[in-house]
């Protein structure tokens, strides 16, 4: 029987479990016997059988109930299992939020560092948000212009520009990139370059506008500086050899569109070297600027004054109809000129010789009307000065001698006259060799060795220009290849013509000469092109350079600062580097305008993020005051000259830098020193054209330059620039008594050498050499005091 089922009789009869068992048994028992009442027997069975079914019903219930209990302890399991990847998931969604949080953190903390102003719009125009640099220069926080459209926020001009510029967007979602002046909080106008696009939800849709500006007033600064620097001249203010050949351009364009005559004058100081000597270099100086504001004087509003350098101007005369124009012009001019001058309480008499080429007369390009012009007033010198001549060209002469020339190339070039030469190019701080620039040359049968000046111009306006630009490129990948078998790894720099890189298989004719050079290196060869060639068709040289740099050949636009470019120019030209033009290079150390010019070019590469390199490097000061500007890559002379490719291995081993470079390989001249050093350089200078002057008469200091303390480039220095800035140092105070012993003994040594007496004059040359080291001592200790790299 079932044990609850037994409990529970016992618990209703009152009966011990035990008695019942025994009382079911006998009542089993009683029910068989043959003589019991067969409805007693009928009753016990049907209660045995009512109690087995009740017994079974239990069973039953107990199997249920263990049934249900397992899956109790299962279901429990499960929720334990799944509460326990829940707390998983809850510590890596806590983390993961913890991340974001960071993440976002960051992202403000960037953004706010940034130096460039960012701004969010939604699809409305409404304002999102902005970085700090924005509230800085627009004087709003990122929670007032939170939700506010343009118009709620600038003035009404403005913001029309901004909800047009919006609405072009959403319209076209493609990039905008364009330049805009901006009113800063301070009521200032600002140049800024704008850049805008879209942002998308995770739909794809245009969510909105992302946009973002930069200042660039100090580089729109700069480049009315360099601008100023490099197209006019410091002394008179009248423009310099580059705009005048600008405008030297602009005019014949004009002459050649609509007819007319223009004249060419070049004109030339008489006698100004004796005046310069006699008075000085500042009676010198306001003489050229009178001279040039009588110039002005004379013409017309719309011709040019423009000052080549020294004593030497240009007038160029437009809208002529006759030569007699150009003359009566030229004989008011000279008239007015021999005015005496009232300089500083001193009357100085002075005359001019003047040279005209006119054109279409003479139908030459601007150099060579110049040029002309330039002959023409040598030859009013030798004929008497204080005169005009015009000139009389030969163009049927130049045209024959150009076309043979052209001819004569061909035929060199099947013949294989033709050979490069390699100058290095260096890094000066770091003495490494960077590359190496390929110069032609012509192995003349009958003239030797000829250099491309003798040569190149005659042919570079004609189509053979590229075909020789061809055979360049590669014989110089040929070369290369040669140098890398070696182990020597080299980049090449080729210079491209203009007609060569705007011809159509420039790029395909490029990639072929590598192609055929496949161990060359990527990077190795380099192509050199023009300012000037550059900015002719700008869009479609910027199309080639990009297509170079897709061959992995890089650019650098050569002889830069001759032309006429400007940075609009320069930024959609993707150069990998500026070369500085040698002329500039030559006499930045002689001429400040030259230096001027250096430091606006070497500014505009660092603003640009592009390499600078000086050509024309020809002494050891030269490169010192580069490397002082940070200007470390240079070629010229002073480094190497151009050498034959076989010659190039030996000489990069043997290469060494010299010990000036080297001291000031981890120094940099700050701009306010810069005077001092120039000064110290002016300093030997006159020493050496003392001491040469005993070999070579005639280049030594004269007049007072020689015997005047004060009226040497030094002395000038000293008296201005070094006295307001280091007088007030005992250091600088010392240097004075040694400069007037200096130019004690200089006026000695010249005395003994014009007086017949070399052996004294080499004597006192040893006492003026031990007083030359004296001043650069003090001038070093001068430098200490003041702070100075040495």
């Amino acid at each position: 029987m079932h044990k609850t089922l037994s409990r529970q009789l016992t618990r209703e009869l009152g009966v011990p479990s035990g008695d019942l068992t025994a009382l079911c048994e006998e009542l089993k028992r009683l029910a068989s016997a043959s003589d019991v009442d067969g409805n007693i027997a009928g009753a016990v069975g049907g209660l045995e059988r009512l109690l087995g079914r009740i017994g079974a019903t239990y069973e039953q219930y107990d199997r249920n109930l263990e049934l249900r209990t397992r899956s109790l302890d299962l279901i429990s399991e499960e929720l334990l299992e799944a509460n326990r990847e829940l707390q998983v998931q809850l510590a890596v969604r806590e983390k993961a939020n913890a991340e974001y949080v960071s993440a976002l953190r960051f992202s403000d903390a960037l953004m706010n560092a940034m130096p460039i102003a960012v701004f969010f719009k939604d699809r409305e125009g409404r304002y999102l948000g902005c970085n700090s640099t924005f509230s800085d220069i627009m004087g709003v926080s990122n929670e007032e212009i939170r939700g506010k459209t343009v118009f709620e926020l600038w003035p009404s001009a403005m913001a029309e520009i901004y909800h047009r510029k919006d609405l072009e967007l959403m319209k076209n979602p493609a990039s905008q990139r364009y330049e805009f002046e901006v009113k800063d909080r301070f009521g200032k106008i600002r140049p800024v370059i704008y850049a805008k696009d879209v942002f998308r939800d995770d739909r794809d849709e245009v969510a909105g506008i992302i946009g973002a500006f930069i200042d660039i007033s100090k580089e729109k600064q700069q480049q009315a500086q360099l601008e100023q620097a490099a197209h006019y001249d410091a002394l008179t203010g009248v423009p310099n050899r580059v705009l005048l050949a600008d405008r030297m351009r602009q005019a014949l364009a004009q002459i050649q569109r609509g007819g007319g005559l223009m004249a060419v004058c070049y004109l030339d100081l008489d006698n100004f070297k004796p005046v310069n000597d006699s008075y000085g270099h500042e009676i010198g100086d306001r003489l050229l600027a009178e001279v040039a504001e009588r110039l002005r004087d004379c013409l017309r509003g719309g011709d040019t004054v423009a000052r080549l350098g020294g004593d030497e101007f240009v007038l160029l005369l437009l809208g002529l109809t006759c030569r007699d124009e150009c003359e009566t012009t030229m004989m008011r001019v000279l008239e007015s000129l021999k005015t005496p001058f009232a300089l500083l309480g001193t009357s100085v008499l002075i005359t001019a010789s003047v040279g005209v080429s006119l054109y279409p007369d003479d139908d030459s390009d601007a150099d060579t009307l110049l040029r002309h012009a330039d002959q023409a007033m040598y030859l009013a010198k030798q004929l008497g000065r204080n005169r005009m001549q015009i000139f009389d060209h030969e163009e049927n002469r130049r045209a024959r001698h150009q076309r043979e020339t052209v001819e004569r190339a061909r035929i060199a070039l099947e013949r294989g006259e033709f050979v490069l030469h390699y100058q290095p190019k260096v890094d000066m701080r770091r003495n490494s060799i960077t590359g190496v620039e390929a110069l032609i040359r012509w192995a003349h049968p009958d003239r030797g060795l000829l250099p491309p000046i003798e040569f190149l111009p005659w042919i570079e306006d004609d189509d053979f220009i590229a075909e020789l630009g061809d055979w360049v490129i590669g014989e110089a990948t040929r070369q290369t290849g040669e140098w890398h078998a070696l182990g020597l790894n080299i980049p090449v720099s080729v210079n491209v013509a203009a007609r060569h890189i705007q011809r159509p298989d420039f790029v395909e004719r490029l990639g072929s000469h590598l192609a055929a050079h496949p161990e060359l290196p990527h990077g190795v060869l380099r192509v050199e092109i023009l300012e000037s060639a550059a900015l002719d068709d700008i869009s479609s040289v910027s199309r080639v350079i990009e297509a170079c740099h897709a061959l992995g050949v890089g650019v650098e636009l050569d002889d830069f600062g001759t032309g006429y470019s400007s940075l609009t120019y320069l930024r959609r030209l993707p150069v990998d580097a500026l070369k500085i033009d040698q002329s500039f290079i030559r006499d930045m150390l002689e001429d400040r305008e030259d230096l001027a010019i250096v430091e606006g070019v070497i500014g505009l590469a660092d603003a640009f993020k592009m390499d600078v390199i000086a050509e024309g490097v020809e002494t050891v000061e030269h490169g010192v005051m580069l490397m002082s500007l940070r200007c470390d890559l240079a070629q010229g002379y002073g480094i190497a000259r151009p050498m034959p490719g076989a010659a190039v291995a030996e000489w990069a081993a043997g290469h060494r830098p010299h010990p000036s470079w080297q001291l000031w390989a981890s120094k940099c001249l700050e701009h306010e020193h810069l005077p001092l050093m120039l000064a110290q350089y002016d300093h030997i200078k006159w020493v050496q054209r003392v001491i040469e002057d005993l070999e070579k008469p005639g280049v030594a200091p004269s007049g007072e330059e020689l015997t005047n303390p004060h009226q040497c480039r030094f002395g000038h220095w000293y008296d201005r620039d070094g006295h307001r800035s280091f007088g007030h140092l005992s250091e600088f105070r010392e240097i004075a008594p040694i400069h007037r012993r200096v130019h004690e003994i200089g006026a000695e040594v010249l005395a003994c050498r014009r007086g017949g007496d070399p052996s004294r004059a080499k004597e006192l040359c040893q006492e003026l050499l031990v007083l030359k080291n004296q001043m650069l001592d003090k001038l070093a200790a001068l430098q200490r005091a003041a702070g100075a790299p040495l």
